[in-house]
């Protein structure tokens, strides 16, 4: 990899002018100001002979030596969905809608992998298939040219391989490989494997690679560099308070150090730019705008040492042209071949291809369009695809890469919710999915659920064939809530409900939007006082056989406060004497849901409703209503009967962001209510009831939060609390149940 020869005279004007060597730094989102600085120097004539960079000033670095101009890199910059390529914003979309299903109510992306018994972590936290193909994207045509001295400004990147602890110059193979590489934190994005080594961040040994530009063009006296780097304010003694800071800062200074060493060795010929970045952050991708014109006033304040190197406009467009490729043609496809699989099918990851099959036109966009769709499946840590062979019959080699610390999973999650003269209701959950057991995806599921509401469950989903449109999944649970029970709004007892019970579902998928099943289950539910006494005695355990109806349809663009898409949740139950069945009802319920996006706040319109339409419902169907989700200022259960509908408004003001790129904000919201309860347990009617409820909550690093202060026209108040998993309230708010 490393080896640096002679740059060619093969440029317009170089055998008349020092050659001009570009060093572009480190520094994670502040390295957009990388771009202004390219822009001054275009506009003062400033050719460039060869170019190194690290991290951000990589990817910038490569995209300016494939050929791009600096102004069409500003606009291909500014059209990036930052949110979306490095958080999670759009993935949902193109998830298949049984994983949305399974993970409904999942309140964080930690997953964890289990292998030879161990508990193993994912190599970065953060996804990086996104930044992958931005990269590719911006070097287009450039992923041909191996060697780096043939781009059309030659170039070199940096990076740091994790087992010899040595640094490593990128001058061959993929460009894009090597921006990626290059940018890699560690910890934070999985690192990129490459002939044996562990690449990681160059900015650990070399942030700012002066040494490397110099020699790339040549090492002579005639080389002058014009060094970029990107300052931030050192930080006061009052943020330096914990650890994590700590930790944070020593990394800044181990890149501080390399820094300050490499712009020591520059010259009075050379030009060291130094951008104030104030305080955007290295992971402040949401202020690239930002950035883009700091490093244009620091370029033009240093614009009498950079004009010694200007060249007159004739020149300067001469040596435009000749560095500037064609436009990006339409690539025809003689063959498309899936490598990398090992437990996924690849048939089935076939299926995801919408635009690519041997014989078509394609362009990169269309080309990342179906990578996109296979990396959401789910299955894979990254999705890399290469081209080779004639501009006229490319072979698209498309590598999918599986979870390196799958396929067995193990997630855990944390619920609470309590109230101002209510109980606190906590619950723990560890889930275990082991995925592609067999060649149509077979999944093996299973949770333990503690806290008030317990619960065991296992569950096998099985397709049916290769496509996974039709499936089969056979379910075996046992669960236990203690539920609370009310009289005319006043609390007097609490019970235990209890249910186990065999399920065998059959479904089918539609894309990823909706899903409906069918299926059979049969158990016991029971019921008992635990404390108090009760409106009705306790209930052994009766045999219950049901035929089940469902259909979900969930295009939502969030599951914790969703700011536009729709949620639609139906279910029919009919209860018989089949296979010993104790048990004779009828019971429909629903959901709809509708989100709409306003100036980044959320309007939100929710119906739901339930009915026995005949019999006599079980403890564990019957329905209740009250809590901070399906009726904000009534306690859990307070209302309780055989049917009810809901009918509810909310608007949430969005007034902080937390995390931009992970959708992490927190609103203000005002909720509108209405609903009533059909034969009451009580006996009591308190007719149809109106709510207004003002809240603060959002999306939190943590897990989604909400605290709410509601009334209710029947004199009823409540301050509530819900953090992380959603407790269940006894309604189809509920979710799925």
């Amino acid at each position: 990899m490393v080896g640096v020869p002679a740059l060619a005279e093969t440029q317009p004007g170089a055998a008349s002018r020092p050659k001009i060597a570009l060093v572009l730094g480190g520094g994670g989102a502040k390295g957009a100001a990388h771009i202004g600085v390219l822009e001054v120097l275009d506009e003062m004539h400033i050719p460039i002979d060869c170019v190194a960079g690290t991290s951000m000033g990589a990817l910038v670095g490569a995209t300016f030596a494939s050929g791009m101009p600096p102004a069409d890199i500003e606009s291909a910059v500014q059209k990036i969905n930052w949110s979306s390529a490095v958080g999670t914003q759009g993935l949902r979309d193109r998830t298949p809608i049984n994983s949305k299903r399974q993970s409904a109510v999942y309140t964080n992306r930690l997953e964890l992998g289990v292998k030879g018994g161990s508990i193993v972590t994912p190599g970065g936290l953060l996804k990086t298939q996104d930044i992958e193909d931005i990269i590719r994207d911006l070097v287009a045509d450039a992923r041909f040219t191996q060697d780096f001295d043939d781009l059309p400004i030659p170039f070199r990147a940096t990076a740091t391989d994790m087992l010899s602890g040595n640094l490593v110059v990128l001058e061959n193979g993929d460009v894009s490989v090597a921006m990626r590489a290059s940018m890699s934190v560690p910890g934070a994005f999985s690192p990129v494997i490459l002939d044996g080594k562990v690449l990681t961040d160059g900015g650990q040994l070399r942030n700012l690679p002066v040494d490397i530009a110099r020699d790339l063009c040549g090492g002579g006296d005639d080389v002058v560099v014009i060094a970029v780097s990107l300052k931030s304010p050192d930080p006061t003694l009052a943020e330096l308070d914990s650890a994590v800071e700590l930790a944070g800062r020593s990394l800044d200074v181990m890149i501080d150090a390399n820094t300050a060493a490499q712009l020591a060795t520059l010259t009075d010929r050379d030009v060291s730019i130094v951008v104030p970045m104030g305080d955007i952050g290295s992971g402040s991708f949401e202020r690239v705008s930002d950035a883009i014109p700091l490093g244009r006033d620091a370029a033009e304040a240093m614009a009498k040492q950079l004009e010694r190197y200007a060249i007159p406009e004739d020149e300067y467009y001469a040596w435009r042209v000749s560095v500037t490729p064609a436009e990006e043609p339409r690539t025809r496809l003689a063959e498309v071949r899936i490598v990398g699989l090992d437990s996924v099918n690849e048939d089935y990851v076939q299926m995801r291809l919408k635009n690519v099959r041997p014989g078509a036109e394609v362009t990169t966009a269309q080309i990342t369009e179906d990578t996109s769709r296979i990396f959401a499946l789910g299955d894979f840590e990254r999705v890399e695809y290469s081209l080779t062979g004639p501009a006229d019959a490319r072979e698209l080699e498309i590598r999918a890469i599986e979870k390196s610390w799958g396929p067995n999973f193990l997630r855990f999650d944390l619920g609470l919710a309590t109230q101002v003269g209510g109980e606190t209701q906590v619950l723990v959950r560890a889930d275990n999915d082991q995925t592609w057991i067999n060649r149509y995806g077979g999944a093996w599921h299973s949770a333990v659920q503690l806290g008030q509401q317990f619960l065991l469950e296992t569950d096998f989903y099985q397709p049916l064939n290769v496509s996974q449109r039709f499936f089969v999944q056979p379910i075996a649970a046992y669960s236990r809530d203690q539920q609370d029970l009310y009289f005319d709004n006043d609390r007097i007892a609490q019970y235990e409900v209890e249910e186990y019970f065999g399920q065998i579902d059959l479904g089918i998928n539609f894309g990823t939007q909706a899903q409906f099943r069918v299926g059979l289950r049969s158990g016991e539910v029971g019921a008992n006082v635990v404390t108090g006494k009760g409106i009705f005695e306790d209930v052994s355990f009766e045999r219950d056989t049901s035929a089940i109806i469902g259909l979900l349809y969930d295009t939502r663009d969030n599951i914790a406060l969703p700011t536009q898409g729709s949620l639609v949740n139906l279910r029919y139950l009919h209860s018989d004497s089949w296979l010993g069945g104790e048990q004779n009802y009828n019971v429909g319920e629903g959901l709809i849901r509708k989100s709409y996006p306003w100036r980044g706040d959320s309007l939100t319109f929710a119906l739901a409703g339930g009915k026995d339409f005949s019999g006599e419902l079980t403890p564990a169907e019957d329905f209740r209503i009250g809590g901070i989700r399906s009726f904000p200022g009534l306690q859990p259960g307070q209302l309780r009967g055989n049917s009810y509908w809901l009918a509810g408004a909310s608007y949430f003001w969005k007034f902080a962001d937390i995390q931009t790129l992970f959708d992490q904000a927190l609103y203000a919201g005002l909720r509108l209510s209405a609903g009533r309860v059909g034969d009451s347990i009580d006996g009591i009617s308190q007719g149809t009831l109106h709510g207004i409820a003002a809240s603060v909550g959002g999306r939190s690093p943590v897990g989604p939060l909400l605290l709410s202060l509601g009334y209710v026209d029947n004199d009823t108040w409540g301050l509530q609390f819900a953090f992380g998993r959603p407790i269940a309230e006894g309604n189809i708010a509920d979710e799925l149940r």
